[in-house]
C-alpha cells in the first residue's frame, strides 16, 4: 500500500451531513401539535398524520388552546418543536434569544410567523428563516413587514430576500434597514457599483453591508488607497470584503506577516490586487501555506504572490494529498508533463481524479486507495462519475 501521508499528515473526512429542519412528530410532545394538525402553520407532514394535498395558510390556524391555558416557558419550547424546529435549534433559540421562549405564542409569535408566511416565505422555507434568524419574531408586526418590503424593493423577489436574511443572522434583522444598510448601498453606488452587482453582493454576503456607514466608507476608500485596487476592477468588491472584515491592525498584522517571510511590499500588493480574500486567511493558516510553498517546496515569493489563492486551499484536505498523488507519478514517469502547481491545486476534485487518479487506477490501484483513504470527498466525486457513465 502507497503511504501518501509520509509527514503523518492524512486528509480529514469531508462529509456534508444534511440538517433536519423538521422534527419528527413523536407522541410525547405536547398537545399542541393536535391543534395544530387542523390548521397546519406550514406545509409539515410531520405535523399531520396524512399528506395534505393544498397547504394551509396561517390565517386559519385556530386557537392555540395549550398556549392559553398555560403561558409558560415549556409550552412555547413545545410550540417551536410542534412548528418544526429540532432539540439543538430550540436551545440555540434559547441560548440567543432567551426572551423568545417567555413570548405568548398566541399572541405574540403567530402573528409574526403568519406575516412571514403571507410574505410568501412558508412550508420548509419558513422553517429555515425561523431557524437561522429567530431574531426576526423580536420586531413587530409592523416593523417587521416593513422590513422585508424594504428588502423586497431592493432585491426583487421573495426567494432572494429569504436567502438574504438566512444568511445574515444577527445584524440585517437588527440594525435599521434605512439608518444602514440604504446608505451603504447608495455609497457602494457612488463607486459605481451596479444595481445588478450590490443586488448579488446582498444575497449572497449580506454582512459586509450591515456596518455602520462610516466604516463603510473608510473601507472603500482604503481598497484604493491601501489595496490598490481601482473601483473599475472586477475585485474592487473582494478588496472591499477584506477591507470593511479587517479592523486597521489587523491588516497592519497580515501586512507584517508576509513582510516576515520575506515578502517586499510590492509582493503584497500584487497578492491583495489578485487575491485580497487571502488578508482574510488565519495567521496560522498563512504561516501553514507559505512554510510549504516557499520553504519546502522552493516556490520564488513572486509566483505565490501571483497565484496566492493556494494559500487558501486546506493543506489537510486538498494541498498535501494532491501533492503526493504528484509525487507519485512523478517517481513512476507515468506523467508525460508535469502540470503546474496551481493548476493541480486549483481544478475541482471530480477533474483532478480524472486528470490524475482513475486513469491510473488498474495499473497502479494502490495509488486510488491511498488518495481515497486520506480525502473521504474523493467518495462522492466517484459516485457523480459512476452516475455519469
Amino acid at each position: 500500500m502507497l503511504n501518501l501521508y509520509s509527514n503523518g499528515v492524512r486528509g480529514s473526512t469531508l462529509l456534508l451531513r444534511p440538517t433536519t429542519l423538521v422534527r419528527p412528530h413523536s407522541a410525547s410532545t405536547a398537545s399542541i401539535a393536535s391543534d395544530l394538525s387542523e390548521g397546519c402553520l406550514v406545509n409539515n407532514p410531520a405535523l399531520s398524520s396524512g399528506a395534505a394535498s393544498t397547504p394551509t395558510t396561517l390565517t386559519k390556524v385556530p386557537v392555540c388552546r395549550s398556549a392559553e391555558k398555560k403561558n409558560s416557558r415549556n409550552s412555547t419550547i413545545d410550540f417551536f418543536k410542534e412548528f418544526g424546529l429540532d432539540d439543538s435549534q430550540v436551545e440555540k433559540i434559547g441560548k440567543s434569544h432567551p426572551n423568545l421562549l417567555r413570548s405568548k405564542v398566541e399572541k405574540t409569535l403567530i402573528p409574526k410567523i403568519r406575516v412571514l408566511e403571507d410574505f410568501g416565505i412558508c412550508g420548509s422555507e419558513l422553517i429555515s428563516v425561523i431557524a437561522s434568524n429567530p431574531s426576526l419574531l423580536n420586531f413587530s408586526t409592523k416593523n417587521l413587514l416593513g422590513k422585508l418590503d424594504f428588502l423586497k424593493s431592493i432585491l426583487g423577489s421573495v426567494e432572494n430576500v429569504r436567502n438574504c436574511i438566512i444568511k445574515e443572522t444577527n445584524r440585517l434583522s437588527s440594525n435599521s434597514l434605512t439608518k444602514v444598510l440604504q446608505p451603504n448601498l447608495e455609497l457602494l453606488k457612488s463607486y459605481g457599483i451596479s444595481d445588478e452587482r450590490l443586488q448579488k453582493l446582498l444575497v449572497k454576503d449580506p454582512w459586509c453591508l450591515c456596518y455602520n456607514p462610516e466604516r463603510v466608507q473608510e473601507s472603500l476608500v482604503g481598497v484604493e488607497q491601501v489595496l490598490g485596487i481601482p473601483r473599475e476592477s472586477g475585485m474592487f468588491l473582494q478588496g472591499y470584503k477584506a477591507m470593511v472584515s479587517l479592523r486597521k491592525r489587523d491588516l497592519e498584522l497580515k501586512f507584517e506577516l508576509f513582510k516576515r517571510y520575506g515578502w517586499s511590499e510590492s509582493d503584497v500588493l500584487v497578492m491583495a490586487k489578485r487575491s485580497p480574500q487571502c488578508l482574510c486567511i488565519s495567521e496560522a493558516k498563512l504561516k501553514t501555506g507559505m512554510d510549504f510553498f516557499l520553504n519546502k517546496l522552493g516556490y520564488e515569493i513572486g509566483f505565490l504572490a501571483e497565484r496566492a489563492t493556494l494559500l487558501s486551499f486546506s493543506m489537510e484536505e486538498r494541498i498535501l494529498p494532491r501533492y503526493a498523488v504528484l509525487q507519485v507519478l512523478q517517481e513512476r514517469k507515468l506523467m508525460k508533463k508535469i502540470p503546474s502547481i496551481f493548476t493541480v491545486m486549483s481544478i475541482s476534485e471530480s477533474r483532478f481524479l480524472d486528470a490524475y487518479v482513475l486513469p491510473f487506477k488498474d495499473n497502479l490501484p494502490e495509488l486510488y486507495e491511498a488518495y481515497a483513504g486520506g480525502n473521504k470527498s474523493v467518495d462522492s466525486s466517484v459516485q457523480k462519475e459512476k452516475g455519469k457513465q
